[in-house]
């Protein structure tokens, strides 16, 4: 009989993918809701800026469980830390309130 002291040898990951690949997204939006037992994440793009709203659109929802969610916050925090560390700290863009027209555009 084996003896709970014995360590068992760590379970081999074996991640399949779809026949047709995964789909890749871009995405410079995200949405997030929430519940008691999990998070969701809606990822989409910025398509159009409208002077009176914004269009996002959405590509893709992730559901994950709040553990999950945790552990993927821990390791983009880690990610990110090093990353500055190696390359300084990560500048927010700042966007002009408008278009800018150039002074040579066709009036």
């Amino acid at each position: 009989m084996e003896s709970d002291a014995t360590p068992k040898p760590p379970k081999i990951f074996e991640y399949r993918h779809p026949q047709s690949g995964l789909p890749r997204v871009y995405c410079n939006n995200v949405q997030m809701g929430t519940t008691s037992f999990d998070m969701r994440l809606l990822f989409g793009e910025v398509a159009e800026v409208l002077p009176d709203k914004i269009v996002v659109q959405q590509h893709v929802q992730v559901t994950m469980s709040w553990p999950e969610a945790k552990i993927i916050a821990d390791f983009m925090l880690a990610n990110i830390r090093a990353h500055e560390e190696l390359n300084g700290a990560i500048q927010l863009p700042k966007n002009p309130e408008k278009v800018v027209i150039p002074e040579t555009f066709p009036k």
